[in-house]
């Protein structure tokens, strides 16, 4: 009967145990329901960030909107010049500004040109001692007109400069001659630059050209603007209207 009782008491041990144990549990299970509690919070707090950035990607895609006009309209007015100033001047191959600085490098090569030929005796070689009664001199290193006048006429245009040479060369005796004549500079010349294309046809070329001027003494400055010209002729581009600047 001890033992029995023994028994017993252990048995209520037992369950007494198992109580407290379920105790434990349901602790647990509101551990559990706080986890819930916070997945829940979670999941209610997610759409309400998800509508938060949601209108920030709409805002980003009006302001793109808003400044692609903007781009394009820039676009526009970066590209007018550029295209303007491609384009070429006729059948030439060349731009305005291109056939500015070609002038350039003909109109000084024209300018030295003309004063070689017609303000100084460089061009030639002469023989002093072979002079005719008018003054002439006999020039050795050319034996025609043609070929004295050749290396002027590779820079301007025979048309328009037919009398460049009058009364500078004489035939005598199948011997040529030539008028000594030499003359200084403009003193107060300082530059002369090809400033822009005013006019163009399919044999013509016409520049504005300024030349710079300041009196030595005086140091008084002053510029002349004339036109200068370039014509087809013999297949090249040739000097036309010129104008001595010094």
């Amino acid at each position: 009967m001890q033992k029995k009782m023994m028994a017993a008491f252990a048995a209520l041990c037992t369950m007494a145990a198992l109580m407290t144990g379920c105790t434990d549990v349901s602790d647990g299970s509101q551990t559990q329901v706080d986890m819930n509690a916070a997945t829940t919070a979670a999941e209610t707090t997610a759409p309400a960030e998800t509508a938060e950035t949601e209108p920030a990607a709409e805002t980003a895609e009006v302001d793109t909107d808003l400044s692609a006009p903007e781009e394009e309209s820039t676009a526009e007015t970066t590209d007018a010049p550029a295209a303007q100033s491609q384009e070429t001047i006729g059948d030439t191959g060349m731009t305005a500004d291109q056939w500015v600085a070609q002038a350039q490098q003909i109109y000084d090569t024209a300018c030295q040109t003309y004063y070689t030929y017609r303000c100084t005796s460089d061009c030639f070689t002469y023989d002093n001692s072979d002079t005719t009664e008018d003054g002439y001199v006999r020039i050795t290193s050319c034996d025609s007109i043609e070929a004295a006048e050749a290396e002027y006429y590779s820079v301007f245009a025979q048309t328009g400069h037919e009398s460049d040479f009058d009364g500078m060369f004489q035939m005598v005796d199948d011997k040529l001659y030539g008028r000594l004549g030499d003359r200084g500079a403009d003193i107060s010349y300082v530059s002369a630059k090809v400033t822009a294309l005013t006019a163009s046809t399919d044999s013509t070329l016409t520049f504005s050209v300024t030349a710079s001027y300041e009196e030595p003494d005086s140091g008084d400055t002053s510029e002349q603007t004339d036109t200068f010209t370039l014509v087809m002729e013999r297949g090249a581009w040739r000097v036309g209207q010129f104008t001595m600047p010094y």
